[in-house]
């Protein structure tokens, strides 16, 4: 069964899939970005993270001028006609007040009554009732922090906020919360198709807004009376719309797990990093999956693949939210590697 959709039309040059992953992805397809260039894009496909860098590089920015932001915190841009300025950690983790003090009542209220009720479990599981008790109370808050930020930062810095002005064809993605449908946002089609719903109603910095809400941390975005939140959710990579624009794709995407044969393991490195792992290897999984699934349906097309070494070490251990200037250029500085190592075995190949 092939899993194209039907209704995108096919373009001439090649698309560009970015997934999510943090501030660390986003430094890392910048990387990719310097070495591959952008001349030859004719779209983007981005998701959290690679919905930031897809967006800003198709309206226009240079790879260049947002690594430039990034070191000079703002940078004039001629064709923006304004300034390019990044959120940092303080606005990006805005706590929203109203969430965190409902979140705070309500836990506390469960405390008290907690207390209240100890004399009454002399025989029963303390510790069982109070993480059940705990666990049932976290339903005020549906985040803790606001994406506002990123919407405001898109909202004033881009010549436009329509799909449909970009000088590259962008597709958004996200995931509907109750429905579990997956949202394609993008400036030409508006259709359903199997469980996904392609809307070219909406303003770009609406749609980043949505893709980047990973869930937990940031209030799920809400568009024409449906809930979204992170698009990786639903669909890793959503290759199938990259796959259908075009003949050649090129996918960046940094959920690799770290490869360790000798020396110290990952055990050593303490639970975050063991979940770190635990995550990677679970979607790297995924990912290869449906990288076996294409490359049988679709043996003419010529996919290229850039992910991290899984050797490197540094990368593995840099934090998922830095923004940090050692931080975002070893990050980048991965992305440049991995996008050579990628285009060497294209040459050998194709030699």
């Amino acid at each position: 069964m092939r899993r194209e959709i039907p209704q995108l039309h096919k373009q001439p040059g090649t698309a560009l899939v970015l997934s999510g992953g943090a501030t660390k992805a986003f430094y890392f397809h910048l990387g990719v970005l310097r070495v591959l260039g952008v001349q030859d894009i004719s779209s983007i496909v981005g998701t959290s993270a690679g919905a930031i860098a897809g967006a800003l590089i198709a309206s226009g920015a240079t790879v260049e001028t947002i690594i430039a932001a990034l070191e000079e915190k703002e940078v004039y841009v001629p064709r923006y006609e304004g300034y390019i300025r990044f959120v940092g950690s303080r606005l990006m983790f805005k706590p929203s007040a109203k969430y965190i003090a409902a979140q705070g009542l309500q836990t506390g209220f469960t405390a008290l009554r907690f207390l209240a009720a100890l004399p009454l479990m002399l025989n029963q599981d303390v510790v069982a009732e109070a993480l059940d008790r705990l666990f049932l109370s976290q339903r005020c808050a549906p985040g803790f922090f606001s994406a506002s930020e990123i919407e405001g930062l898109f909202r004033k810095v881009l010549p436009s906020n329509d799909f449909a002005d970009l000088d590259i064809d962008l597709y958004v993605t996200a995931t509907a919360l109750d429905t579990h449908e997956r949202a394609v946002f993008n400036g030409q089609y508006h259709f359903e198709d199997k469980g996904t719903h392609f809307m070219n109603d909406v303003p770009v910095h609406k749609a980043v807004r949505a893709s980047t809400s990973l869930p937990g941390m940031f209030e799920p975005v809400k568009i024409k009376d449906k809930y979204y939140i992170d698009g990786e959710v639903k669909r890793s990579l959503s290759m199938d719309v990259g796959i259908a624009l075009a003949d050649r794709v090129v996918v960046s995407h940094t959920y690799q797990p770290l490869l360790q044969t000798t020396g110290r393991s990952i055990h050593d490195m303490g639970w975050l990093n063991i979940f770190k792992q635990s995550i990677h290897m679970v979607l790297h999984e995924r990912i290869a999956i449906w990288r076996d699934l294409y490359a049988q349906e679709y043996p003419t097309k010529e996919v290229v693949w850039i992910e991290p070494d899984p050797e490197d070490m540094d990368f593995f251990l840099a934090p998922e939210f830095s923004f940090r200037p050692e931080v975002q250029k070893l990050i980048i500085r991965s992305g440049e590697l991995a996008a050579r190592q990628a285009l060497e075995r294209l040459a050998i190949k194709e030699g």
